[in-house]
């Protein structure tokens, strides 16, 4: 999967969508995740949902169809245009004034006779949201949880009638999982063809692992927090690539942005999503990625059209690793990945192997965004387990002739290195 964020916040109006179904395909993406735009609460933040069957009238056109004809022609043309829809849902809290509390008090969590406040863990901390209130999906009561995760079954069918590809579930490890596992069980009895997104952001390793074995098809990897060098990364890989397909993004919609923490710096945006792209199955980025926004999206609390100012243009280096990732079945699955030492500390090496296909790649990227560094692997050949190399980089094809691999990598230059036997 190539994820594209299309943030509603910035995208604006459900027909506005459509017209730029063609730019986001232009990219090389052929997915388009779309955020939650329920009808919200008072705070209008589209992640405190107020009720879950109708749309937020900020994105339904009214000189247009209903909102529901709106997102199903949305739905519609992507699918005319090979590009599949991921929506979220959100089975965790809702807003302080939510219908739902109406109709079901006895749905949410009581503390201390009072409503409890969304709390979510992130890294071993909590976090109390004052305007959400918790839902108590894993209630004592049996009727009171069969009740809920019916509601959550009906929902998802819902969106799943309207021509949704993938479910996205928000926080999904801070869910039961043995609820969760059944729910998804069932959806996919019903529908062999959804697939699931576990949202797994500040998640602890121990949570992601639990997640695994719910039943989601893919996870998040912590690749946006990786230095390029600590084990831990490794290790998280290897425990999770046989249980789910992993998707790897350099910043989405509620982190900063590579190009505020570079300073715009284009070689930086480059080599970040180069690396996400090819580690793992899927790639994921935010809309204005390809053009160096510095707007963290999720502190947007209204439409915001402010991503005319480009930092820097790289779409063409995005469409040119987007082939690469298409055109190379090892992008594009879990295989073995090993870190490849360097005496410059600058550089970053990692291997790839598929074993059982005799494919094999190299990864060296310069990590010095301001100047070039040299890069030397002596005997390619034998860490390659090939001597038939060829280099596929987005601006760069040739054949690798000698052993002994030398090169001047410009400043935050990737070069990608193949070898099918």
């Amino acid at each position: 999967m190539k994820i594209y964020n299309l943030f509603p916040l910035v995208a604006g109006k459900m027909p506005l969508w459509i017209d730029k179904l063609d730019y986001i395909k232009s990219l090389g993406f052929n997915v388009v995740y779309i955020n939650p735009i329920f009808q919200t609460g008072y705070n209008r933040n589209i992640y405190a949902p107020k009720n879950f069957y109708k749309f937020c009238e900020e994105f339904i056109d009214p000189f247009s169809t209903g909102g529901t004809e709106q997102f199903k022609n949305f739905i519609d043309t992507c699918h005319s245009k090979g590009i599949k829809v991921i929506y979220e849902l959100i089975f965790t809290h809702t807003s302080i004034d939510s219908d739902l509390l109406v109709e079901h008090p006895e749905w949410y969590i009581m503390e201390d006779g009072s409503l409890k406040k969304y709390t979510i863990k992130a890294q071993n901390s909590w976090i109390e949201w004052g305007d959400l209130l918790e839902l108590n999906n894993n209630s004592d009561n049996p009727e009171i949880k069969n009740s809920i995760w019916q509601y959550w079954r009906d929902l998802t069918e819902t969106y799943i009638l309207y021509g949704v590809d993938i479910i996205k579930l928000h926080s999904a490890y801070c869910l039961p999982q043995k609820e969760l596992k059944e729910f998804i069980k069932d959806i996919k009895n019903k529908y062999p063809h959804i697939e699931f997104i576990g949202d797994n952001l500040g998640a602890s390793f121990g949570d992601m692992m639990d997640l695994s074995r719910a039943g989601v098809d893919y996870l998040f990897t912590s690749f946006k927090w990786w230095d390029f060098k600590a084990p831990w990364f490794f290790e998280q890989h290897y425990k999770l690539k046989d249980n789910v397909k992993l998707i790897s993004f350099p910043e989405n919609y509620d982190t900063e942005r590579v190009s505020k923490k570079y300073n715009g710096n284009e070689n930086a945006q480059k080599i970040f999503y180069a690396i996400a792209a090819l580690l793992n199955n899927g790639v994921s980025v935010p809309i204005g990625f390809e053009t160096g926004s510095k707007i963290k999206l999720n502190d947007l609390s209204s439409f915001s059209f402010d991503f005319e100012h480009e930092e820097f243009d790289i779409k063409d280096y995005i469409k040119k690793i987007n082939d690469i990732k298409s055109s190379y079945t090892i992008f594009s699955e879990e295989n073995d990945i090993y870190y490849l030492s360097q005496k410059n500390e600058n550089i970053f090496a990692l291997k790839k192997m598929n074993k059982e296909k005799n494919e094999f790649a190299i990864l060296i990227a310069n990590l010095n965004f301001s100047n070039s560094e040299k890069v030397v692997l002596n005997d390619i050949f034998y860490i390659i387990e090939s001597s038939n190399i060829i280099d596929i980089s987005p601006d760069y094809t040739e054949t690798i002739n000698t052993k002994n691999y030398e090169k001047t990598l410009q400043a935050g230059e990737i070069r990608i290195l193949y070898s099918k036997k």
